[in-house]
């Protein structure tokens, strides 16, 4: 029997999955990520140390599951994206990665979108992308700003994946979809060099690794390295893609028009279109290249998903079990007793579909009848309200193909239906990044005919909710009020800042 290996490196996890040709999962191995949290907006990753969880998880699968070496076709990468991952020349990490949730880019966000707005709209309208904390292009301007005898060591700029990728086969390379978030010219589908020169990075531009199609075999596992692993030297790895566009392929959402909203430590929520049907720079979107033939993503990822439901268990609810949670909210009705939450929990604010670097989680509405259960059930909804705000201008009549751990929850399935009006599709399965890249090892293999053909034999629905149409009406009110408290504070969240900034330095000084 033949078996695909798919890897995500993601922020909270790495994993390593077994699937066989037929999408099925076999054997899931998983180790707890460690970022490390500097301050209020620094987030940080040591390299080496993610390597070596993602070369264990590979270890474990091919010890503890049924798959011989010989029964490898290949190994696919996907993990978080965006950040700044450095390699010196000798092919060692220069400082610890830059993540993606990271916020310490806030003054050069800053400095071309209010400052010099239109180098703002170059990005934007090059890109697809506006300028924000997390991408690899505004930190690369935060490291010569603050660190250039740092990045002056660098010889190579990398993504996640592509360093879990380098680790395995030596080679180096870059995707369509990670390097084209901030790097690339969306239009001309090549490296954006007269970008780069505008913010004076034009002398960083030899970092870049060279881009290929996620689908392309780039290398094959290097012998030293397939000995400590147990797989067969040689054995291909294909170059893979960024975590959401991964999963939008093990989802199956590889057509024109598909949607889809992947419930994670980001709330991804994912619109795909032809390039013909594209504005780049157009306000209200933020494309990048699906790893499909000519299709894109409108992709609209919140800075935090399902993070703030761990806090709400955690600090609220009192209990990690979510059956007893669905238990404790399913009797409560839309909007929470007047209670309503906005999710900006990440310690970088917001970015969609809104960009504010210091936007903050708030609960608004409490009052004395206020119970446990409400708060529980405001921030599921809170969430479910990003997740519409997000999708606003999707055509009502498509589906939504929704994965993540949060997609377990009938109550919540219910619930986007409900705020969306839309159809919620729950695919069967649960790890899809790493699906999503083991139908790209499949399809370089000739497994598979293509990404439709793949999603055709591997992609099967598990649960499908409609929408409640009085449940509906009630929560396009309550959008509107969502809405308009997240407006209004937008001043408040700078005042925040300010604040916060003075009461550090003065407990410094003390």
């Amino acid at each position: 029997m033949k078996y695909i290996i798919g890897i995500d490196a993601g922020t909270s996890n790495v994993k390593a999955v077994l699937f066989d040709v037929d999408g099925n999962e076999i054997l899931v191995e998983v180790l707890e990520n460690e970022p490390i949290y500097i301050g209020d907006t620094d987030v940080e990753q040591n390299m080496n140390i993610l390597w070596e969880k993602v070369a264990l998880c590979i270890k474990m699968i091919m010890e503890n599951g049924p798959a011989k070496a010989d029964d490898i076709l290949g190994i696919g990468v996907t993990g978080q994206g965006e950040g700044i991952w450095l390699m010196d020349e000798n092919g060692e990490p220069v400082q610890d990665a830059i993540l993606w949730c990271d916020g310490r880019a806030a003054d050069e966000v800053a400095k071309v979108t209010e400052d010099d707005p239109k180098l703002g709209e170059m990005i934007f309208k090059t890109t697809g992308t506006p300028p924000l904390t997390g991408t690899q292009l505004m930190l690369l301007k935060w490291m010569k700003n603050n660190r250039k005898e740092v990045l002056d060591k660098a010889k190579t700029m990398f993504f996640c994946k592509d360093w879990v990728r380098y680790k395995l086969t030596g080679t180096i390379n870059g995707d369509m979809s990670d390097t084209g978030t901030s790097l690339m010219d969306a239009e001309k589908g090549e490296v954006a060099v007269d970008l780069l020169k505008a913010l004076d990075l034009g002398e960083y531009v030899d970092l870049i690794a060279p881009v290929v199609i996620s689908n392309k075999i780039v290398g094959n596992v290097l012998d030293r390295v397939a000995k400590d692993l147990g797989l067969n030297p040689g054995t291909p790895v294909v170059a893979g893609a960024i975590d959401v566009v991964a999963a939008a392929v093990g989802i199956g959402a590889v057509e024109d028009k598909d949607i889809c909203v992947i419930l994670g430590t980001t709330c991804a929520n994912e619109i795909f279109m032809k390039k013909e049907d594209c504005e780049f720079g157009k306000e209200g979107t933020r494309l990048e290249k699906h790893a499909v033939g000519d299709l894109f993503v409108n992709l609209m990822p919140t800075m935090n998903g399902t993070p703030n439901i761990d806090w709400v268990l955690n600090e609220i609810a009192l209990t990690k079990d979510f059956s007893k949670v669905d238990i404790m909210i399913k009797d409560v009705p839309a909007g929470s007793g007047g209670v309503i939450y906005h999710p900006y929990i990440s310690a970088a604010g917001e970015r969609a579909p809104f960009y504010h670097p210091h936007a903050k989680a708030n609960f608004f509405g409490i009052s004395a009848n206020t119970k446990r259960a409400d708060l529980v059930h405001a921030v599921y909804e809170g969430i479910t309200l990003s997740i519409k705000d997000c999708l606003q201008g999707a055509d009502r009549n498509s589906k939504i193909f929704i994965a993540g751990g949060g997609a377990k929850s009938s109550i919540w399935a219910q619930m986007i239906s409900d705020v969306t009006g839309m159809e919620v599709v729950v695919s069967a399965g649960n790890e899809f990044g790493a699906k999503g890249v083991a139908m790209m090892v499949g399809l370089a293999v000739g497994e598979y005919e293509s990404y439709t053909d793949a999603a055709r034999r591997t992609c099967k629905s598990e649960r499908i909710y409609r929408p409640r149409p009085d449940q509906n009406a009630i929560y396009e009110d309550i959008y509107t009020l969502y809405k308009g408290i997240r407006i209004a504070c937008e001043s408040l969240w700078t005042a925040r800042a300010d604040v916060m900034k003075t009461i550090s330095k003065r407990t410094r000084e003390n």
